[in-house]
Formats: structure tokens, C-alpha cells, sequence
């Protein structure tokens, strides 16, 4: 399911563009601050998400980085610096994203349902969201922090999460390695959205679930290797871990979710 395998590449993404946008040179951060800095490159993700039915799938996807003075994106992420401290080393900046929970009815598995009492048919799409909010990040000699908290704009889920994650980077030799743990809150408007059973499904039959907010915790490593002046190769693992009252919904098969990125860019 590439639309499964997009939401689990929405989690990946920003800690490897993180990582190669620092790792490229030993400058990085002064750099950005100075003149804009492109980064173009391509990759491949193989994801595992947690959706009745759906199985490892592997996505190409294109890499594109822009970090200005006042502007940025990266991937699927822009958003405008509000603010950096004098060193860098703390920034608060405004956020707009896509969401990729999103799922089509017909993409789950008919005999999974089944087994569960649901005709597929009785069930609505999952539409993506589109989060506006705010980030911070500090970064000092143990490590770095990294918060966010958005919105929904979109008029589908409706509702906010929060999310922090902590980062230790490490240089060994030619090797920018990122060991971090991350826990995502997911208000009820958005787990119900996304793991529930909706007002009209359950007057079509569908036996009602409502998991209401929950913590998802999470674990990964990014790797990052400069070639040459100009060329970065990247690798994320992730996984997820669902909290019981995500994994009991009658829409998930299993209690984690992964993936593996790879890919390379070039920095201009």
C-alpha cells in the first residue's frame, strides 16, 4: 500500500535530512545562516506499517532540501525560522506538513475485516491532514531535542498532536551516526480519526471503537556518509511501537510498525 508506506516515510525523513544537512560539511549550520543550500538527491523506502492487510512495501521517493536564511523545506516539510539563539544552537520555527495516516477503505484486507464481524464496504476513506504548527530544537554537548506541536487545517482529523524526540549525534571516523527515541502524542480527535470507527460506519453495523488519545512510542538510527565534497549516502531504520489501545482497533494486525530508508543526494 504506497500510501501506508508514504506515512511511514513522513516519520523517517526529517531526522535523515537532519542529519545530512549536518553531516555534509563541518560548517553546516554557519553555512546556513550565510546563503541558501540545496540539496537534491533520491532514495527508497521499505515500510512496514500496522493497517489490517497491508505488508512491507518499497517506495522510491525523490530527496529535496532548500535551507535559507528565513525559509526552508525538506522533503515533505516547509516552514519559516522564527527565531535561532546566537549560537545556533536553539531555534523555533513555524511548520506546514502533510500527514500520511491516510488510507483508502479498499486498501484494507476484506477477509481481515471479516474475521472481525466488518464488511469492507461499510467503511470510509481516511483522508490526509494538513498540520500547521510549531518546532523547537536545542542542541548541546548531550545531545538534541526536538519538539513539535501541530494541527489538522485540513477539516479531517480535526485535531492536534505533540511530539518529542531526542537525538545523540555521533561522528566515528567518515560517519555521522544518530541514535534517537521519540514518543508522539495523538489527541483523540486524530487516533479516532485514524484507528476508530467513524458515526457513520457504526449505523452502517460496523461494532464501534473509539482508542481515544494515545502515546506512540519510537526508536531509530541514522547513518550519514559523506562522498567526495558534495555527495552524502544516507540510511534510516525506524520502529514504531503501538500502545494497546491502538493495536486492539479493529483496523490493525500487528502491535509495531517499521522501515528502512536508504538513499543519496548532492549537495549545490
Amino acid at each position: 500500500m504506497k500510501k501506508i508506506g508514504l506515512y511511514v516515510l513522513m516519520t523517517a525523513l526529517p531526522l535523515c535530512a537532519r542529519v545530512h544537512a549536518q553531516s555534509s560539511t563541518e560548517g553546516a549550520e554557519a553555512m546556513r545562516g550565510s546563503s541558501p543550500q540545496w540539496q537534491l538527491g533520491v532514495g527508497v523506502i521499505s515500510s512496514d506499517h500496522a493497517y489490517a492487510g497491508s505488508g512491507s512495501q518499497i517506495t522510491p521517493i525523490p530527496l529535496v532540501d532548500y535551507e535559507g536564511k528565513r525559509f526552508f523545506f525538506r522533503e515533505v516539510e516547509g516552514g519559516v525560522h522564527l527565531w535561532k539563539s546566537a549560537q545556533r544552537n536553539f531555534t523555533i520555527d513555524a511548520i506546514i506538513a502533510p500527514g500520511f495516516n491516510n488510507i483508502n477503505a479498499n486498501e484494507f484486507s476484506r477477509d481481515v475485516l471479516a474475521r472481525r464481524g466488518i464488511n469492507r464496504d461499510d467503511l470510509d476513506n481516511r483522508y490526509r491532514s494538513i498540520d500547521v504548527g510549531l518546532a523547537a530544537t536545542i542542541r548541546g554537548a548531550v545531545g538534541q531535542f526536538h519538539l513539535e506541536a501541530k494541527s489538522d487545517v485540513s477539516g479531517n482529523s480535526k485535531g492536534p498532536e505533540f511530539s518529542l524526540q531526542y537525538g545523540y549525534p555521533m561522528q566515528w571516523g567518515r560517519l555521522h551516526i544518530e541514535p534517537s527515541v521519540s514518543a508522539t502524542f495523538l489527541s483523540s480527535d486524530v487516533a479516532n480519526y485514524y484507528y476508530g470507527i467513524h458515526r457513520d460506519e457504526i449505523i452502517r453495523g460496523v461494532p464501534g471503537y473509539q482508542p481515544g488519545g494515545a502515546l506512540i512510542p519510537a526508536a531509530s538510527v541514522s547513518i550519514a556518509r559523506p562522498v567526495g565534497a558534495k555527495w552524502v549516502l544516507m540510511f534510516n531504520a525506524k520502529v514504531q511501537v503501538l500502545p494497546s489501545k491502538i493495536k486492539d482497533s479493529p483496523l490493525v494486525d500487528r502491535s509495531y510498525g517499521s522501515s528502512v530508508f536508504v538513499g543519496i543526494a548532492r549537495k549545490f
